[in-house]
């Protein structure tokens, strides 16, 4: 039997009859309402996601957005208060409002993308300047979100007036269809965010949301045509046994300045609620690793704290003696747990990742361990957040006239102090204060605000109020003893590896950026760069070599660019590779300037690029600079940071290819990064598959374990001499001989398929798109697999030689033959390596991929990959062995390697240097044996280093 079959029809038989059908009718209000949280916070997700596309990535977007929707909630808010107390029919009101929220959520997918077209229109018609892009941006998010979300603000006001027909227990009543709301929140984001997104995208996931709030909105329509208007409910006699525990209450505050200091202590909570969660959603990032997942996991767990806080304070309220002294004791606990909490963040990056150790690094205890978590560091402070708000409306709202104004102003309070919370979090405290001291801050204003509280409540004692107020002051000192010197830098020196040390550190509005180095290495070499606790880049050699050839690529084509586009800055190596050629301009694109900061310390990497007068340095998302900017260009090339890290995936959709297409110059190229780690051998032929769905020509090219497929509108086709030229540039080619790839014959060899062994090789692929970016769903959960080797074994068959493209218009055919020839030597001898690298990429410490690298060296001595493998190999097993305490097993093992490569002397000082870790051991004996079974490559060796190469075959 539904819920409506237990209630009467007929109101008017009087009070008894009336109290006896309100749980059945006031349960399933909170119901509805429940749907309502859950259809309200699937929007704000989806309406963000769609806006950032259009506003860009930046923090200031993403708080514009937020702000706009909190501005809204407040108006609303203070509408619905001013309706409520002026109407019979508050639930007849509400249910319109839950209709017209869900048609206009469909209605806003329906025209989002035109709002974009006409701000892009605008802006590029009129040249505006990127504050008035801005402006324009808000306008349009306004014009967008500001309807539906007053709307959504109005709700409360107006449910509250219709639940509270009494006096009696108006805080548990009000407070609960709060907390119901705000478990539907927590339902709404969890869903929205594990489920709906990854399966269905934002516009079906829109459908859903709008068929909930349509069916909320008839449900109250149902209800109120059978229960409004009514005449109030009386007081339940003073029989009731619950009335007998119900204290007499205060009647009205009895100066106006209490009440004022009230409302605005309600609006400092908002607002220090809004910028706490900024700044620890900064903090759990460096711990988790901002996926997708944990933004989700975040915001689940503030929200569930806030509904348990509120539920669990409802009836405490109700029988409060002193609620404006309870309201500002919970405010006061609430800073002062914020502060403590420092010390459960300092604690969590070791026992998450035991947690993951434990469980094998698997997805599923990767989600569990996040939760628990955030739990752990967020539960209890936002517990008292939640429990404030019942407490504050009995304070506030103690009588019955104008009870729904009351409500109203209340949580428009609340919601105008959180647009300002939102804001200055990321753009004032972490800047100026960074994390540790911007909680701390936020800590002690709630402190201080609610014991200004306790001190105005003209019902407490002196004594009580002087024992609470040193109850809190000991919190605070406690606080201060556990809480850690520093919680941002704690945490990122937590992931540091122990033989590196920091040399930069700053926290900005985008990110934290940090740069390592090892403790031994004075050479400015060997650098990592460190976004939100991710590695962004590193310096090494092989990470150089991969940069390098990333801004080498667009050069090797028969085409001579002019103008260039580079996005995602990191260290800058590929952008001081593209800095060597001879472009006219050169616009560089980074969301964080902290990157550009922090760039000189890789001056050695990236060819000093920021002294380098063709770039222009431009602070932006990416795919915002090529939607608005009015600019063409001739090599479109980005770096994004991994797939897994919340949207990025906007970097490998149809529509951001299509974008880029449009902002090529004829003939242009677009070269774009596909990393084999981390993701699967479906998700890489899907990204690629999408790339060649927009662009009509495309090639791909192979370095380590990195895919780069390169587009244009034009065939694609390498006129050799053309680029034996370009690289034999004296500062191109000593900067490609830095990682062995200012040969022509090398640097080809990094080529891996043509035209139609791409199509080949991605049919069966998915098409990603904007509305349903699945990769960022799928990739999180591969983080800590290792498909590597299944990938190259799936990109093997389609694997071919550069003469699939390679033109020789100004040479004879003999001489042409020569080269053609050399190439697909190479070529063999790098399929031969491919066997060591899936081995290298999957294997364990049994495997031997060095023989499949001395095989290729075999076919071509002159494979400097296989060349670096085989030292990497080296180097690596040896070390192993050394840290195992096993030094005959790698003094053997080094020996016999070297006698392998005996041939090849650029093998030698790298294995040499190896010998010296292990002789630089303390052991006498075991040095001198050391350098008895060297012989003499110590000295050839040494002789190498000084610049002279004795005949090898001596």
């Amino acid at each position: 039997m539904s819920v409506l079959t237990t209630v009467s029809p007929r109101p008017q038989r009087g009070w008894r009859d009336a109290a006896a059908r309100l749980p059945a009718l006031y349960l399933t209000i909170l119901a509805l309402f429940f749907v309502s949280g859950a259809a309200g916070l699937l929007y704000q997700v989806v309406w963000t996601r769609k806006l950032v596309l259009l506003f860009g990535a930046t923090s200031f977007a993403v708080s514009t957005i937020l702000s706009i929707f909190f501005l809204g909630l407040g108006v609303g808010s203070l509408l619905g208060g001013w309706l409520a107390d002026r109407t019979d029919r508050p639930l007849r009101w509400f249910g319109v409002a839950e209709i017209i929220i869900g048609l206009w959520a469909i209605a806003f997918i329906l025209v989002v993308g035109y709002g974009e077209s006409l701000i892009v229109g605008i802006l590029r018609a009129f040249e505006l300047d990127r504050a008035m892009g801005i402006g324009l941006r808000a306008l349009l998010a306004t014009a967008l979100l500001i309807v539906p979300v007053t709307l959504m603000g109005a709700t409360l006001p107006l449910l509250a007036k219709f639940v509270t027909r009494e006096v009696n227990f108006r805080g548990l009543r009000i407070g609960s269809l709060y907390s119901l709301n705000t478990f539907g929140a927590v339902a709404g984001c969890a869903l929205t965010g594990f489920v709906l997104l990854a399966a269905l995208g934002y516009t079906r996931t829109t459908l859903v949301g709008a068929a909930g709030d349509i069916l909320v909105g008839l449900g109250a329509l149902a209800l109120a045509s059978r229960f409004e208007p009514a005449p109030p409910f009386p007081e339940e006699p003073p029989t009731d046994p619950m009335r007998a525990l119900d204290p007499a209450p205060e009647t009205a505050f009895p100066h106006r300045s209490v009440e004022v200091l009230v409302l605005i202590t309600f609006a400092l909570s908002g607002f220090c609620a809004l910028a706490l969660e900024v700044v620890w959603t900064r903090l759990l990032t460096l711990v988790f690793i901002g996926t997708t997942y944990a933004y989700t996991t975040m915001l689940t767990t503030l929200l569930c704290g806030i509904a348990l806080g509120s539920i669990a304070a409802a009836p405490l309220a109700d029988r409060a003696r002193h609620p404006v002294s309870l309201f500002g004791i919970l405010v006061a606990l609430t800073g002062g747990a914020c502060i403590l909490m420092l010390a459960v963040f300092d604690w969590m990056p070791e026992q998450f990742r035991g947690i993951l150790q434990a469980a094998g690094f698997r997805w599923e205890a990767l989600v569990r361990g996040q939760f628990w978590m955030a739990f752990a560091a967020l539960f209890i402070p936002t517990f008292l957040f939640g429990a404030t708000f019942p407490a504050v409306l009995r304070a506030i709202a103690m009588v019955r006239a104008g009870l729904g104004r009351r409500v109203g102003v209340l949580y428009s309070f609340n919601t105008f102090g959180g647009v300002m919370g939102a804001i200055a979090g990321g753009f004032l405290l972490i800047p100026m204060l960074g994390t540790h001291w911007s909680i701390v801050a936020l800590g002690l204003a709630l402190a201080a605000a609610g014991l200004l509280l306790v001190w105005t409540c003209p019902t407490r004692a002196l004594a009580q109020k002087t024992a609470l107020t040193g109850a809190a002051a000991a919190v605070l000192v406690a606080a201060y003893y556990v809480m850690p010197a520093d919680i941002g830098r704690s945490i990122n020196d937590w992931y540091i590896p122990d033989d590196e040390t920091v040399i930069a550190y700053e926290e900005g509005t985008e990110a934290t950026v940090l740069v390592s180095e090892p403790r031994d290495k004075v050479t400015g070499s060997d650098r990592v760069l460190w976004i939100n606790a991710v590695q962004a880049t590193a310096s090494i050699e092989k990470g150089v070599k991969m940069n390098r050839l990333q801004g080498i690529l667009p050069l090797v084509f028969d085409r001579d660019p002019e103008t260039a586009l580079f996005m995602g800055f990191g260290s800058g190596v590929t952008a001081g590779m593209l800095g060597l050629s001879e472009f006219d301009r050169i616009d560089a694109v980074e969301i964080s300037p902290e990157v550009y900061s922090v760039a000189p310390l890789f001056a050695r990497d990236n060819l000093d690029v920021m002294g380098n007068p063709r770039f222009e340095f431009l602070v932006d998302d990416g795919r915002n600079h090529l939607l608005t900017t009015h600019e063409t260009y001739d090599v479109i090339t980005f770096e994004p940071m991994p797939l897994a890290l919340q949207g990025v995936s906007t970097f490998y959709t149809r529509e951001y290819y299509e974008l880029c297409l449009r902002r090529l110059n004829p003939g242009g190229i677009v070269s774009q990064w596909v990393p084999l780690h981390s993701l699967n051998p479906g998700i890489v032929r899907s990204l690629l598959y999408t790339f060649t769905e927009v662009f009509p020509h495309y090639t791909l090219w192979f370095v380590n374990a990195d895919l780069f497929i390169l587009g244009s509108d034009e065939p694609l086709a390498i006129d050799y001499d053309r680029f034996k030229e370009r690289l034999a540039v004296p500062e191109v080619n000593a900067a490609l001989a830095e990682v062995d790839l200012h040969e022509p014959i090398e640097l080809l060899g990094c080529f891996f398929m043509d035209e139609d062994n791409v199509r080949a090789y991605v049919e069966g692929g998915h098409i990603m798109v904007d509305d349903r970016p699945w990769a960022e769903f799928i990739a999180p959960r591969l983080m800590y697999e290792r498909h590597v080797t299944e990938a190259l074994q799936q990109l093997e068959p389609y694997y071919q030689s550069a003469n699939a493209i390679l033109r020789f218009p100004e040479r004879e055919e003999d001489e042409a033959e020569a080269i053609r020839v050399a190439v697909q030597r190479r070529h063999a001898s790098r399929q031969q390596g491919l066997q060591g690298l899936k081995q290298y990429y999957g294997g364990g410490f049994g495997d031997r991929p060095e023989e499949a690298f001395q095989a290729a060296l075999e076919i071509d001595p002159e494979n400097r990959d296989a060349q670096y493998y085989l030292k990497e190999i080296g180097v690596n097993r040896a070390r192993q062995y050394r840290r195992w305490s096993e030094y005959e097993e790698a003094i053997a093992y080094l020996t016999d390697l070297l006698e392998d490569v005996w041939h090849h002397p650029e093998l030698h000082l790298e294995l040499a240097d190896a010998y010296y870790e292990l002789g630089r051991l303390e052991h006498a004996q075991r040095r001198y044996a050391i350098y008895v079974e060297l012989g003499g490559v110590v000295e050839y060796a040494h002789e190498r280093a000084a610049g002279n190469w004795p005949d090898t075959e001596n």
